[in-house]
Parts: C-alpha cells; structure tokens; sequence
C-alpha cells in the first residue's frame, strides 16, 4: 500500500493550498466564509460532478456463474472427467459413463452453490449501500443545512464536530481542539491535531514558491505534513472546526489511492500453480 500512496503527488495536489495563510488563501481562492448560496453550489456540482468516488461497475450474473464454473476444484474435476472419458469411453470395449457422470453431478452442485452464495451476497451488499445515506454538515444560503455528502462540492464550508466523517479534502478555516483519525489513509492509530495554520517548518512569506520549485523550498512528503488539510475518507475524534472543500470525488487523496488499488482480488498461491 505504501508504494501505491507514494505515486500520489501530495505537493501537486495541496502545495499551494496548504501552505497559504489563511487570509491570503480566502483571496485566492475567492472563498465566502458564509457559504454557497443554492444557485452558486448548483453551479460547482455542474463543473466538478457529484462527490462520488466512482467505482468499477458490479458484474453481470454470467460472470459470476463462469468464475464459479472454473474454480480451481472445479478444473480439476473437469481434467478427470476428461480423463475419464479417454480411458472409459473411447479405449474400453464396453464404455462406463458412471465415473464421468458423478463428477459432472459434483461440478454443477459445487458450481450452484457457489454462484448462488457469491450473487445473492453481493446484490444484498449493493442494496445495503443504497440504504445507508451519509450526510454532513455545511453553510448553505447562510444557514447550516443537513445534506448528503455526494452533493457537497467545491467552495462548501462544512462544520465538523466530534464523530463526523470527512465528505471531501478540506481546509481548515477554523479550529477548536480538532483531532482527527487518519488510520484509514496512513495507518497511524494516534489522532491527528489538525489546525488553521500549516507548521512553522514551512516558507509561508513565498507560498508561491511551492509552484515552482515546491521540493527546494517545502518537505511535503506525504499527508501527514499537511496538518491543515482534513482528508475524504478519515473522521474526526474530537474537537471542531469550520473548513471549506477545496477537492471534491475522484481529485482528492481518497480518490487518487481508490484508483491505483487492483479492483479484481489477487490470485492465491494456488490458483498460480493451476
């Protein structure tokens, strides 16, 4: 997992917003600490999509069916059944189906039984997706409204409070006490602090620099540098805070990783040697 994090460019992606004061980020970025009006988020959700990651597309029935067909156990089977059919068939004098029969009795039942168990799983998992709604918090129209995350969108300010669940890569405007957990990301058990401020360790006077020669004047290594930045995909422990959404789906971190990660699971030792 690390080698996959490591070809995420995190100085692209947040060197010049991380590394600005807060009020030299809000002129820059022309944020309204108020909020987007209806009209305004309308606007963004048209430009920058849904905050959804996307994912693979789930597979059709007959691909489940196939991959049952030829498990490893089942191949085998099929080999003998072969096999069975040379020397009982086509070499004896007298051919004997029996053998081949119960074989292929195994490898239909085996075969059933597992597409059955892995369709049905995985439809009551879709299912189980659509159900669950995750909402957050943000300034809408100068009021704090409840809304799912996948309307969230770039410009957003979003209140987090303890146990809310990251909606989008955000920067910090405003801070009390926030901590919060990016295990899911790094691995890291302790919580974060995160604050309105990047560390001292940075050249905040030349923010700018950062676009042109960032690894001369910045030691942006990973996200765990950035201690202004909330990342999609991690929550908060306790604390509060007032950010605004700077990346939204498949541009943030959460979204850059998803899509280096192979979606089909990986072979075993052996399903190799078969």
């Amino acid at each position: 997992m690390s080698n996959i994090k490591e070809d995420v460019d995190v100085e692209k992606l947040y060197g010049v917003q991380s590394s600005l004061k807060k009020e030299q980020f809000l002129k820059e970025f022309k944020i309204n600490e108020n909020g987007l009006s209806t009209s305004e988020a309308q606007k963004n959700i048209n430009k920058y999509g849904l905050n959804e990651v996307k994912q693979s597309k789930p597979k059709k029935w007959y691909k489940y069916f196939l991959e049952s067909l030829f498990s490893p156990f089942n191949s085998i089977l099929l080999a003998i059944a072969a096999v069975l059919m040379y020397t009982d068939v086509y070499l004896a004098e007298t051919p004997n189906y029996a053998n081949i029969i119960v074989i292929l009795i195994l490898v239909i039942s085996s075969t059933l039984l597992e597409f059955f168990e892995e369709y049905n799983s995985n439809k009551a998992a879709e299912k189980l997706k659509e159900l669950v709604a995750t909402t957050a918090t943000v300034l809408r129209d100068g009021k704090e409204t409840l809304i799912p995350i996948k309307q969230i969108t770039v410009g957003d300010i979003v209140m987090l409070s303890a146990g809310s669940l990251i909606p989008a890569d955000l920067r910090v405007l405003e801070a009390k006490d926030l901590y919060v957990g990016q295990s899911s990301l790094t691995g890291e058990s302790d919580a974060v602090k995160k604050v309105v401020e990047l560390g001292d360790s940075y050249d905040l006077n030349e923010p700018y620099n950062l676009k042109v020669d960032s690894k001369k004047n910045s030691s942006i290594d990973n996200i765990s540098d950035l201690d202004n930045i909330c990342f999609m995909g991690t929550n908060v422990i306790s604390g509060s805070a007032k950010c605004v959404v700077i990346k939204t789906a498949d541009d943030t971190y959460f979204g850059k990783v998803a899509h280096t990660i192979p979606s089909s699971k990986p072979k075993s030792a052996f399903q190799k040697r078969n």
